[in-house]
């Protein structure tokens, strides 16, 4: 969290966090079977198949929003050089929910569920795919006050943060949700290639 309240310029840092979600999530499933990518520790836990189809539904159900947001924000907030992120109060308090040494389980909101396929077709093509969409986001979003311009969540439109905001928690949420698929190659019984 600390490198997105001390950025220069934010946008930049998203960007490259995002560049290095992607980069992960490569070196991960590169030469994975289908059996790996769709293999559960538990009943009830997710394969690392499902933690990138997970990624990418989320990050793809906040693009209309994100649309409206920086249409938005270009027209009533626009500044010309980057500017100090400040986290709104629903924004850290979300952020704080989604980081990877958070120990609390979040459970997924439905709109989020991942598929419960066992094999999950093109998964890491879909979630770079998703990714370079995401990037394409942040960078349209030059030129705009992310900290005034505000987005409603797909999950309820009664929590409502800032446009930064929704950047911080994609990248962060990705950071958690690829430890998880890290962790599950780790777990005993994982199938060997």
């Amino acid at each position: 969290m600390r490198q997105f309240l001390e950025s220069a310029n934010l946008l930049q840092t998203i960007t490259l966090e995002a560049e290095k979600n992607s980069a992960e999530a490569k070196a991960l499933l590169e030469g994975l079977s289908e059996a790996q990518l769709s293999w559960t520790p538990a009943p009830g836990s997710w394969s690392i198949g499902q933690c990138l189809d997970h990624l990418t539904t989320t990050s793809k159900a906040f693009e209309a929003y994100l649309t409206a947001a920086i249409k938005r924000g270009s027209e009533k907030w626009p500044v010309r050089s980057p500017i100090p992120y400040r986290p709104s109060w629903v924004g850290g308090w979300l952020i704080k929910q989604v980081l990877p040494e958070t120990t609390r389980k979040v459970p997924s909101p439905k709109v989020f569920q991942p598929l419960h396929t066992p094999a999950i077709e093109k998964v890491l093509e879909k979630f770079l795919k998703q990714q370079d969409d995401f990037i394409c986001f942040v960078r349209q979003a030059e030129g705009v006050d992310y900290n005034k311009t505000r987005l409603r969540s797909p999950v309820t439109p009664l929590m409502r943060y800032s446009l930064a905001d929704a950047f911080v928690v994609t990248v962060v949420h990705g950071w958690r949700h690829l430890a998880q698929a890290r962790r599950v190659c780790e777990t005993p019984g994982f199938p060997a290639n």
